[in-house]
């Protein structure tokens, strides 16, 4: 086995909830900063796309990549919003679609951090905690 499986510590935001766990909130607005996660409906016109293409016979892994398709238009998008000069960005080469941020950040420092040197890495603060595993 690997012998970084010893190193893994319990997912922070699981032992936050055991933490809360029987806590009543006071009885004022506040902010919860912990997991990222979506508060609002899902828009009509996506649950409308997830049900045309159900039922189109969608039930399988998408390729690892994306399609080309979404890929070209994350470019776009991109080249747009950030008033890139055309052409800077290839869809084949510059874009990876990912289904949330924690499995790329991760995925990205075990990349770029050379373990055979006394690496240093920097964190802001607040970040996620997934940056602390990578």
């Amino acid at each position: 086995m690997n012998p970084d499986l010893d190193k893994l510590q319990p997912y922070p935001f699981e032992r936050l909830n055991a933490l809360k766990a029987g806590i009543t909130p006071a009885d004022k607005p506040h902010i919860a900063l912990s997991i990222g996660e979506p508060k609002h409906a899902t828009p009509a016109l996506v649950q409308a796309a997830l049900r045309d293409n159900l039922r189109e016979g969608l039930s399988s892994y998408p390729l690892t990549r994306g399609m080309l398709p979404l890929r070209q238009a994350i470019t776009d998008w991109l080249t747009q919003r950030f008033r890139l000069p055309p052409g800077s960005l290839d869809p084949e080469r510059h874009v990876l679609p990912v289904s949330g941020t924690r499995e790329a950040l991760f995925a990205f420092a075990q990349a770029v951090v050379d373990r055979e040197r006394e690496a240093r890495v920097l964190m802001p603060n607040p970040f996620y905690q997934i940056y602390e595993g990578a």
